[in-house]
């Protein structure tokens, strides 16, 4: 007998026939007020969208079914529920861990069968994909505990290859309770705008000195840990709030750049997101930094990557038209991953190309390579385009980027990005960084 107890209050999906999610939410309450503990199953399908397309919503909504039924009859100890349109649970009582992993097996070895669907008088042999998240209902465990608990098992198997099966043990909890803790300095460092600012200085290899920075943003925790740029950004991202940053590094540099007028720079430059560049009040946010700091345009420099520009080609254009006029020029970042073609990148008044560090990479692995980036830069300059090497890092690469013709190197070779108070001290005391790395 399954979990549930068949009776008044019980509502089921009209689709499925299994149990729907008022039921099971309710069904992982009184197990757990009652003190029972369970083994819940989440079945989460996928690929839903390219089957209905190929054989059509009817057959679509019948393969559902039949993985429903199936779920259902699977181990009468177990109940069946269907809590989304592609999300399908699972409720039994309390077992070990082998048992646990041992009736997980199953299901995942079924999905590695075809299910026989038939729908108007024919049968089709379909695949379904799916992903799965099994765990023991912990006493604490609320309905959003438990949603977060399944969607964090997902984020889990996104970034592992082949196994779809997640185990909520306790290193996925501390990974979970980790990724909380990230976000929520996220959003207090958006709300507080505490954020740091650090500036990574970029060589020109004819002029032989230090003529241009990019800013790069970091973050430490309310503790003092640090968190790396890598995780809190794409977790910004994920959660929408990469925009709100965004536009926090903007008004940061500004300000920077508007306190320090002495600084022996041209220009620093900031990233922006596609969104940003397509944001209505793009042109007044930076017309009013620009006024509030005391700042000349032509101090600021904007870069976008490749995606941007592949995204919105006459958006971007337009944009950049519109502040080339107040001396704001663009930098085109991460040049060679592949977002947009070469024709595009010409059309667009550019000032600076940044070759990405993948593409620099190249001068070292071949011939062909190195040829590559030397024809590559020979274009770029006949388009009235400086050329920036990004990820140089040792001497061979420093040598190899100044004979293809590159114009600026960046990179760990010379400095790692340096915060604010470093950054002046720095470019005064540097008289011959290519003698000696950092």
């Amino acid at each position: 007998m399954g979990v549930h107890d068949t009776g008044i209050g019980a509502t089921y999906d009209s689709m499925t026939g299994l149990l729907d999610r008022m039921t099971f939410f309710d069904d992982v309450n009184v197990c757990r007020d009652s003190g029972r503990q369970v083994h819940i199953i989440m079945v989460q399908l996928s690929r839903l969208m390219q089957i209905n397309r190929k054989y059509g919503v009817a057959v679509g909504d019948q393969l559902i079914r039949d993985i429903s039924m199936w779920l259902a009859e699977l181990d009468e100890q177990y109940t069946g529920y269907r809590i989304a349109n592609s999300r399908l649970m699972l409720l039994g009582p309390v077992c070990s861990r082998q048992e646990a992993d041992a009736c997980m097996i199953r299901i995942r070895e079924r999905f590695g069968e075809s299910w026989q669907v038939s729908c108007a008088g024919q049968t089709h042999s379909i695949m379904a994909r799916a992903c799965f998240v099994h765990m023991f209902l912990e006493e604490e465990d609320t309905e959003n505990d438990l949603l977060d608990k399944m969607n964090f098992g997902i984020s889990v198997m996104e970034n592992r290859d082949g196994d779809r099966v997640v185990f909520f043990d306790e290193k996925i909890k501390r990974e979970m309770e980790h990724r909380n803790h990230v976000l929520e300095e996220v959003r207090y460092a958006i709300e507080h705008k505490t954020f740091r600012m650090h500036y990574q200085p970029i060589y020109d290899c004819r002029e032989e000195k230090f003529v241009a920075a990019e800013s790069l943003i970091r973050l430490w925790d309310r503790n003092g840990e640090f968190i790396s740029p890598s995780e809190f950004i794409s977790m910004a991202e994920e959660n929408g709030l990469i925009d709100q940053i965004s536009w926090i590094v903007l008004e940061k540099v500004c300000r920077f750049l508007g306190e320090h007028p002495q600084l022996p720079l041209r220009t620093v430059s900031v990233n922006l997101t596609g969104q940003q560049v397509a944001d209505a009040t793009l042109l007044d946010r930076i017309d009013s930094l620009l006024d509030d700091c005391q700042l000349f345009g032509d101090k600021l420099r904007i870069e976008i990557t490749e995606r941007t520009v592949a995204d919105d080609f006459e958006e971007v254009k337009q944009v950049m038209q519109c502040l080339e006029k107040r001396g704001v020029r663009f930098y085109l970042d991460d040049f060679g991953t592949g977002y947009s073609n070469l024709s595009s990148v010409l059309s667009l008044p550019f000032e600076v190309i940044k070759f990405d560090q993948s593409l620099v990479q190249m001068m070292g692995n071949s011939r062909s390579g190195y040829r590559t980036i030397e024809l590559l830069t020979q274009i770029m300059h006949e388009n009235g385009m400086v050329v920036v090497a990004e990820g140089i890092e040792t001497v061979q690469q420093v040598q190899s980027a100044r004979e293809t013709g590159v114009d600026r190197i960046q990179g760990f070779y010379f400095v790692k990005p340096l915060p604010e108070e470093e950054l002046e001290a720095f470019l005064l005391e540097s008289k011959t960084p290519l003698q000696a790395a950092t």
